[in-house]
């Protein structure tokens, strides 16, 4: 058994490869950006970190809806994009609301301790 078999039992497997293969995709342009000086060693690494987990998350969700919709080929690729799609643009939303919420709360405490 090989591992795409193995990942294939289930569907948080299913979303593990998923998370493997957009970690895999998510490094090779951070490594290539910071190569390039449009990002550090840090932010690229976050980054990796926020696209390996939203890319399981969606993986997951899409393997969801394709066993759900269990239809014809056509009917099963469509739920899996749109499922997918929504499930990635519902992690970057989350993930940059909590973003901003801690930059906000980090110039906050910067301010105070500015001004006492």
């Amino acid at each position: 058994m090989n591992l795409v078999h193995f990942l294939s039992a289930s569907t948080g497997s299913i979303g593990l490869l998923g998370g493997i293969i957009g970690g895999t995709a998510a490094a090779a342009k951070n490594i290539k950006d910071v190569k390039e000086g449009k990002t550090n060693q840090k932010d690229a690494a976050i980054d990796v970190g926020k696209e390996t987990v939203g890319a399981g998350v969606a993986t997951a969700a899409a393997a969801v809806a394709a066993g759900a919709v269990g239809s014809s080929v056509l009917v099963t690729t469509l739920a899996v994009l749109t499922v997918g799609t929504g499930a990635k643009m519902l992690w970057d939303y989350g993930v940059d609301k909590v973003e901003d919420r801690l930059s906000t709360k980090d110039d906050l405490e910067k301010e105070l301790q500015e001004s006492a």
